[in-house]
């Protein structure tokens, strides 16, 4: 029982007719019976009703038919993706991936870049470093393929979820928050803050949450740097709004971190694509290695 008599039999189902399907199949019409013939001995039972006196064969199926029609169409579906399996890892032989990190990311998803360009060192690899707000941006203008987007996702993109960590108030453990498990946004009015650049989508967050309560963060420094400023942090330079993620890989001796309540704001990352246009088997392929090792994802 070969594709070919199935992909035959299968035609006949969808035609209704014996030549037609032979039209299709590219053989001749003898040669159509002759494959029937032979699947319905190796089944041991009729594929098809017989027609008046037996004599011709109809295009109404048997129970038996019926079940070898839904096989025949599992089976012949199972070969068209193996092609297109093939299809798509011979196409990676060549071709380009462009991936929008922040500067976090770079660390975050270097393991998985290796592992990328260890499958398929032909595909050119180029980054786009910029905040999560330029990433998003470039990702529906159809200038990046791929990129790490924070929060909700606009209506043309897809995503893969990354992280979910709250965020929290770093501070230095001799400070006053140095025993706070938690801490409400509004207690920190006074402080000084050490935000991240003006085109960071997290920074617009913390701002915006700021405002909804009621003050404006006094800032004294502002960096795309995550580790600058934890630095800063650590020489009581101001405090920080960090995700949990980061602050928990910090030391102990030096920090302590508390989770931000009223507001409870979350740090969401997606690694994001534009769903409007055609996927690249590059594309496809990254997006597999993302989905198949999202532990390997970490800050160090």
């Amino acid at each position: 029982m070969d594709m070919k008599s199935l992909n035959v039999f299968v035609n006949i189902v969808q035609l209704q007719s014996f030549s037609k399907a032979a039209d299709e199949s590219f053989v001749s019409q003898p040669t159509v019976s002759k494959i029937i013939d032979a699947l319905e001995e190796e089944i041991g039972g009729s594929l098809f009703h017989k027609g008046q006196a037996g004599r011709k064969r109809d295009v109404a199926l048997t129970a038996i038919g019926e079940q070898i029609y839904k096989h025949a169409l599992s089976m012949l579906e199972q070969q068209r993706q193996m092609y297109a399996s093939v299809a798509s890892i011979q196409q990676l032989k060549q071709g380009s991936l462009s991936i929008g990190l922040p500067p976090i990311g770079s660390s975050m998803f270097s393991r998985l870049i290796a592992k990328f360009h260890k499958l398929y060192p032909n595909i050119e690899l180029s980054f786009f470093e910029v905040g999560a707000t330029s990433i998003e941006t470039a990702i529906l203008a159809r200038k990046v393929d791929v990129g790490i987007i924070l929060g909700h996702l606009k209506p043309a993109l897809s995503g893969i979820p990354i992280v979910d960590s709250p965020m929290c108030l770093l501070s230095r453990k001799q400070s006053g928050w140095g025993k706070r498990k938690t801490v409400s946004l509004i207690e920190l009015k006074e402080e000084s803050f050490l935000l991240f650049n003006d085109t960071f989508r997290l920074n617009q967050i913390i701002l915006q949450a700021a405002n909804d309560v009621g003050f404006e963060p006094k800032v004294v420094c502002k960096s795309s740097q995550w580790d600058f400023i934890s630095k800063l942090v650590d020489s009581d330079v101001g405090i920080a709004l960090l995700p949990e993620k980061y602050c928990e890989q910090l030391s102990a001796e030096k920090f302590n971190y508390s989770i931000l309540q009223e507001p409870h704001i979350n740090w969401t990352l997606s690694m994001a694509w534009n769903r409007t246009v055609p996927m690249t088997p590059a594309v496809r392929a990254w997006l597999e290695i993302v989905e198949e090792n999202l532990e390997q994802i970490s800050f160090f």
